[in-house]
């Protein structure tokens, strides 16, 4: 293990004993199941533009730590060997002056099953500020960006519409710096419409990406439609 890796491994392991720690404090749980038409990350497609299902589960104390796990289909191709993707999540979330909330957390992206010695596991830190939930602006922080050994960073802003009570617009405008590990970067927008249901979210989402991301990742950037309807519970 690396210095780096062992560095993020301490800070997971950090916050899931913090997590874990206020026994006292009630645990809230939650989660979703999604079935999706392609699983779309950052505007680029994870299963060849393939159907997957997802799995997600959160526990959450009072005091705003928690712990999270995330799963889904991916198709990388045969010569990887992986099928599957694990995200592990240790985080804080916390509303502050009562308008914004902020959210901080890592997160281990895992690809069980890949052939050696091909490692695609790599960690990023995550923070997320939101104003009246409805306005965000995110930040996302990588030095093992895609299993690359570089740096990357994400940046993303984004917004919610409601028109209704079950019915929304969602956008979102971003741009992922790949210089360090690909020689060049991406630019991306997404707009989705959902209706609820009870706890049931249908959603059709639009993906775009800038030229440079055809360039990095052919066959799987661009522009491209998605369908999901997603249980939360």
């Amino acid at each position: 293990m690396n210095a780096p890796t062992g560095k993020m491994f301490c800070i997971l392991a950090a916050l899931t004993a913090a997590t874990a720690a206020p026994l006292a404090q009630a645990l809230d749980f939650s989660g979703s199941a999604t079935l999706t038409s392609d699983y779309v990350f950052r505007g680029i497609s994870q299963t060849q533009g393939d159907a997957a299902p997802q799995l997600g589960v959160k526990a959450a104390l009072d005091s705003g730590f928690y712990g999270a796990l995330w799963g889904s289909t991916v198709d990388y191709g045969q010569a990887l060997g992986t099928d599957a993707e694990v995200d592990l999540v240790a985080g804080w979330n916390k509303t502050l002056a009562e308008r914004w909330n902020l959210d901080v957390n890592l997160t281990r992206f895992t690809y069980p099953g890949t052939r050696q010695p091909v490692n695609l596991d790599y960690n990023e830190v995550i923070a997320t500020l939101t104003l009246d939930q409805r306005w965000w602006t995110m930040l996302g922080w990588s030095e093992n960006v895609l299993a690359t050994g570089e740096r990357g960073v994400y940046v993303e802003v984004g917004a919610k519409f409601p028109l209704s009570d079950r019915f929304r617009f969602e956008t979102v405008a971003a741009h992922y710096d790949l210089d360090d590990a690909y020689g060049a970067s991406y630019s991306r927008a997404q707009v989705s419409a959902i209706y609820t249901v009870g706890q049931v979210d249908f959603r059709a989402s639009g993906h775009w990406t800038s030229d440079s991301a055809r360039r990095i990742f052919p066959g799987v950037a661009g522009s491209r439609l998605e369908a999901a309807v997603s249980w939360n519970f």
